[in-house]
């Protein structure tokens, strides 16, 4: 939805605030009432739902995380939208429709959350500090809302207030405007906000603190006056960083208090059985498997499909001795093992799988490296075709061999990282082995037999009726508190104190160390702008974080290269492109988009 056709029009009959209302009283009287009140701030979550976090076609990972030194195109750039995006292909631009969910539905957000904002001088029915921790839950929102359309498309329109008719001309704010804005919301949220809320999902102080510390991190880098942006002076940085120092370091010390914790072990941050009770995460976007909770009724989450390796027997991870279904047929590490289609769009690159060293858990917490046999076509196991064997390069011997066949429930396909099995060695074996460097041999063009980021994807949270077209009810975990540590450390080493920012990093590399013996920790000395760009790779990556991470550091063209797929790097790509489809809407398309596009 286009936001001068309405998404950012708030206006009494707004599309995402409708409710059935019999007794016909006007929706400003509902709003100026304790519960109608409670209703708009409820709509302030609504298009981070439907839209951004997983309910749309999630193409908001393609905002955030595409087109990085980190994710790789595994289509060879016939993917249309998907591959101009994840490889800057020279027709890249406001015709590559991959951000107008993104686009569309953060404005959305924004016009939920000014109403709410506008409207709070009007409730009757609640207390001061009812009403407070209401508004605080738009003004977080809003700020949310507002940092991610500033970082991917600069200084845009700026609504802060209700809007009640068509805008068809939008100004531009500068990204000092947006940033004035974003850090005072949070101030607000801040003090605010409660530390724990009766409903999962609604934001809580610890997101407060933390947002803000990322957002006064990131405003510290205009120095340069990238974009519309004035540049900030460097006692303006210096005053920025401190600011986000105490933000961080508030929630670090303080995260009991603030109902977080950090999990002692790696392999609890994202073990399926976590997801409804994470405790490290401290702002969530949330799912359900009811469709009368969901925006789109049964069209429910699906943020891990496009970088699922398995897709079928043809095309991606697969044999025809695996099929799409929810029927479990073994356990692994204590869960139960289904199987549903992804879409095996996107690969993380070589690069990003050597960046973890032999004992960094997080491989094996965050990676799914290992399949199972679910459709047997010989009793109670699977017999080795001629087309499996010949996909996976395998001698034709243990065809009808019966010493090869496996039994349902045992491993199908293994993919080795960090040592090439030889030819002996495979055919030895009687599950199917892909060596990881032979799936990127060209690394420019990399196959689709890789490991499988394990993040959001929940198999016992699989929903809906149809394996092959599946969709899941895990919530989303959109910040948590091991990136606080990541951001203290980075804000630390800007302000020249490499030993603190060496002991926050520490913290998170000793708690992903195999035996937690030190053996990962990192010295003062080892702090660097690339160094910790490769640490935020490896704890976030498909966090929604990596595309801004890299323009925070003004390092994104040089990572790029990084990346042998990527075919332009360009300054400009340091901003998004608006899409064709809203520049048509509106009176000044030349003005209002990025330049270069």
């Amino acid at each position: 939805m286009a936001i001068v056709s309405g998404a950012l029009l708030t206006t009494l009959s707004s599309c995402s605030l409708d409710e059935e209302n019999p007794s016909a009283v006007s929706t400003a009287q509902e709003w100026s009432s304790a519960s109608g009140y409670e209703k708009l701030v409820n709509g302030c979550y609504f298009d981070l739902v439907r839209i951004v976090y997983g309910q749309a076609e999630d193409t908001y990972i393609i905002t955030s995380e595409g087109g990085t030194d980190i994710w790789q195109d595994v289509r060879g750039g016939s993917n249309g939208n998907w591959s101009r995006a994840l490889i800057y292909s020279n027709d890249f631009g406001a015709n590559t429709s991959m951000f107008q969910e993104a686009y569309s539905g953060f404005y959305g957000c924004l016009s939920q959350c000014n109403a709410a904002i506008g409207y709070a001088n009007k409730v009757q029915g609640l207390t001061d500090d009812e009403k407070n921790a209401l508004l605080a839950e738009a003004y977080f929102i809003r700020a949310h809302v507002l940092f991610n359309i500033v970082e991917y498309w600069g200084g845009k329109y700026l609504p802060t207030e209700p809007i009640s008719t068509a805008v068809t001309s939008l100004p531009l704010s500068s990204i000092n405007d947006f940033y004035n804005v974003i850090l005072s919301d949070l101030e607000f949220a801040k003090k605010y906000l409660p530390i724990s809320q009766a409903v999962r999902g609604h934001v809580t102080r610890a997101a407060a603190y933390h947002l803000y510390a990322k957002a006064a991190l990131t405003y510290s880098t205009y120095t340069d006056g990238l974009g519309n942006s004035e540049a900030i002076s460097d006692a303006k940085k210096t005053e920025l960083l401190n600011a986000a120092k105490e933000s961080a370091d508030y929630l670090i010390n303080n995260a009991a208090a603030l109902g977080v914790k950090l999990y002692e072990d790696i392999n609890d941050v994202f073990d399926q059985n976590n997801n409804k009770t994470n405790e490290e995460a401290l702002f969530i976007v949330t799912h359900s498997n009811i469709t009368a909770l969901n925006p789109r009724g049964n069209y429910f989450n699906r943020a891990w499909k496009h970088w699922d390796s398995y897709n079928n027997a043809s095309d991606g991870i697969g044999m025809s001795g695996m099929t799409p279904t929810y029927d479990p047929v073994t356990t692994v590490n204590g869960e139960q093992y289904r199987l549903a289609k992804g879409n095996c769009y996107m690969s993380p690159s070589l690069y990003m799988f050597n960046l973890y060293g032999a004992k960094d858990g997080r491989y094996s917490a965050f990676f799914i490296d290992t399949w199972y046999v679910n459709k047997p076509n010989d009793g109670n196991q699977y017999k080795w075709t001629s087309a499996d064997a010949t996909r996976f390069g395998l001698d034709a011997a243990r065809v009808g061999n019966t010493a090869f066949n496996i039994n349902k429930g045992d491993t199908a396909i293994y993919i080795p990282r960090g040592k090439n099995l030889t030819q002996a060695q495979r055919n030895a074996l009687r599950y199917a082995t892909y060596n990881l460097e032979d799936n990127f041999a060209d690394q420019a063009n990399p196959g689709k037999m890789f490991p499988t980021l394990r993040k959001n994807l929940c198999t016992n949270l699989f929903c809906g009726t149809n394996a092959s077209k599946p969709y899941s009810s895990a919530d989303c975990i959109v910040y948590r508190l091991a990136e606080t540590y990541l951001l203290a450390a980075e804000i630390y080493w800007r302000l020249g104190d490499n030993a603190t920012a060496a002991a926050r990093v520490n913290t998170i590399r000793n708690r992903a160390c195999i035996g937690h013996d030190h053996s990962m920790d990192v010295s003062a000395g080892d702090i660097t702008a690339n160094f910790l760009l490769d640490e935020n790779a490896r704890e976030l990556i498909g966090e929604w974080q990596r595309w801004q991470t890299l323009k925070r550091f003004r390092l994104l063209l040089e990572r790029l290269a990084l990346n042998p797929q990527i075919q332009n790097k360009k300054s400009e790509f340091y901003f998004r492109p608006v899409m064709q489809a809203e520049l048509n809407l509106i009176d000044n398309p030349e003005e209002y988009q990025n330049p270069g596009y």
